[in-house]
């Protein structure tokens, strides 16, 4: 699948399409150089309604207060680092209250993690038990297997969220 950016490109298309096609229709987006592809993805694509909001804190209770209103799960997006953290007060509301919240974090590749980069922070398993489900999307793939397992846990991370239990779902990539 041609060069990386193309891949990195088409496999954020395919994420966010995988969001929309089971049933989430908003996208907060907390606009960060590791989530722009993400970010591309979602503006561009007609079945999603996108808010920019750049402190995430803020980004995060508005999400909230959407699903909150609509009882469908509204999509944030963020960078790495401390970015996703600042999603926590919001993220242990809707677990508190059963509202659905799905969280998408853009992370640093794995060779950048635990050498002492900036912004580093590991976000596997970062909202504890506030999290109905977690999963690592991992890297870019361009190889059918790799697309059809991101899909699965797009949906996976979508039906935990809403279920039985409602609440956040943290997929981080």
């Amino acid at each position: 699948m041609g060069t990386a950016a193309e891949r990195q490109t088409a496999w954020a298309q395919l994420v966010i399409d995988s969001f929309v096609r089971t049933g989430v229709r908003n996208a907060v987006i907390s606009p960060g150089s590791r989530s722009t592809p993400f970010v591309v993805a979602a503006l561009e694509h007609h079945g999603l309604s996108c808010t920019s909001a750049f402190d995430e804190r803020s980004a995060a209770h508005f999400a909230l207060g959407q699903a909150r209103s609509t009882l469908v799960p509204s999509l944030l997006i963020c960078t790495s680092g401390s970015a996703p953290a600042n999603y926590l007060p919001a993220v242990v509301e809707a677990s508190e209250s059963g509202v659905p919240l799905l969280v998408l974090s853009a992370d640093r590749p794995h060779d950048l993690l635990h050498c002492g980069a900036n912004q580093t922070t590991d976000q596997t398993g970062l909202f504890g038990s506030h999290a109905r489900f977690f999963a690592n999307l991992g890297e870019p793939s361009g190889d059918v297997r790799g697309l059809r397992a991101a899909r699965r846990l797009v949906a996976r991370a979508v039906a935990e969220a809403t279920g039985p239990k409602p609440g956040p779902a943290h997929l981080n990539a």
